[in-house]
């Protein structure tokens, strides 16, 4: 097996099982005894309603996962305080109007700092492996282009130089590795290969891969009814055309709850290390 990255981001559109596939993934980490972090985003807005844990967050806690759901209040004010050296100063400027306003206003600066926060508990932590579960394909681009972009706009402070750090440690040899969880149809896959193609833009020194979840495709279809053999067919059809030639596949699983359907998929996170 290849050796473990530091931080994975699970992305791609709604629906495909990347939330699933990241705890899979985790609890591949657990069985390997790596010290591991699933990570769940609960919103990009500053708001004063505390919300519930989320499903996925839920779902970690009952497969015995680490987790962890950010919140951008706490996100923020952590930032702050370690620039200001005051928690208490911190708080304050959080809770003031115009603070809030400026963060709600300022596309992606959010996902700047959710990651600024995942970045410096690697830094700190050299044996911790984060699982992000991004919450959709726009959020995980946004959270890197906003990074590269706020790094253009500042050419100077602390900003920047945070910014800078945070794309250097991004970038690193065996650091990154960013899974697109798509499905095995024509048009998913080409989303999926134009989202890779959209963050190599972004540093062609990222480590992208696609990976093609719930196939059917390598099952013997001899005795299949002849919906599941046209269906293995549109799957085979949808992997050939891809551009990307090295689109890895997660087998369809028959289990139906989430312990038993991670437990299936284990095998198959060995290829998205």
């Amino acid at each position: 097996m290849n050796q473990f990255k530091r931080f994975y981001i699970f992305t791609g559109k709604g629906g495909v099982g990347k939330t699933t596939t990241a705890l899979a993934f985790c609890r591949l980490l657990k069985e390997k005894n790596k010290k591991h972090l699933f990570v769940t985003l609960e919103n990009n807005k500053l708001e004063s309603e505390t919300k519930s844990s989320s499903l996925a967050i839920k779902s970690a806690m009952e497969l015995g996962i680490s987790s962890e759901e950010l919140e951008l209040e706490t996100s923020v004010k952590g930032y702050i305080a370690k620039k200001l050296g005051s928690e208490t100063i911190a708080k304050w400027i959080v809770k003031t109007p115009f603070f809030q306003s400026l963060i709600n206003m300022i596309p992606g600066f959010s996902y700047v700092i959710y990651l600024g926060y995942l970045l410096e508990k690697l830094i700190n932590d050299p044996d911790l492996i984060i699982v992000l579960d991004s919450p959709s394909s726009g959020h995980a681009l946004t959270m890197l282009e906003a990074t590269k972009n706020f790094n253009k706009i500042f050419e100077g402070g602390v900003v920047y130089e945070d910014t800078k750090l945070m794309l250097e440690t991004l970038i690193q040899k065996d650091f990154t590795h960013v899974n697109i969880i798509t499905l095995p149809t024509l048009l998913a896959i080409n989303e999926a290969n134009e989202l890779k193609e959209t963050i190599l833009s972004i540093d062609p020194n990222y480590a992208v891969g696609i990976t093609c979840n719930n196939c059917l495709v390598g099952f013997d279809s001899d005795n299949h009814p002849e919906f599941l053999k046209n269906k293995i067919k549109n799957e085979t059809t949808a992997l050939n055309s891809s551009t990307d030639k090295t689109v890895k596949m997660i087998p369809h699983s028959l289990a139906k709850d989430t312990l038993d359907l991670t437990k299936d998929l284990v095998p198959s996170m060995e290829s998205l290390v």
